[in-house]
């Protein structure tokens, strides 16, 4: 029955002031994956800043996460973390490693 109670209480949150107000009231409350991503959202607005934008990237051979800081009005790269050269180089030595390396199966 706490456990039906808990979650009707989390589904019907939907600003980080009833979170408060829940959380006041002495309620456990976990992070479901569409308040996480609405978070994470928010702090992306705001460490943006007025002339620049943040985009996210997954660089496809390390499974590494890039994020690229665009100029808003060009589009322009201003700086890549990490650069993807250096994601490049580190899937090609990964490559050559498991060149040098006999696998048994």
């Amino acid at each position: 029955m706490a456990r039906e109670q808990e979650g009707s209480v989390v589904s019907s949150i939907k600003s980080s002031k009833e979170l408060k107000q829940a959380e006041l009231k002495g309620e456990s409350i976990s992070i479901s994956d569409e308040q996480l991503i609405k978070a994470i959202e928010r702090s992306i607005k705001a460490v943006e800043g007025p002339m620049t934008s943040l985009d996210f990237s997954i660089h496809k051979q390390t499974k590494q996460i890039m994020v690229k800081v665009l100029n808003k009005d060009t589009g322009e790269i201003i700086r890549e973390i990490p650069p993807e050269k250096t994601l490049d180089f580190v899937a090609k030595m990964q490559e050559m490693a498991g060149i040098l390396i006999d696998e048994r199966r």
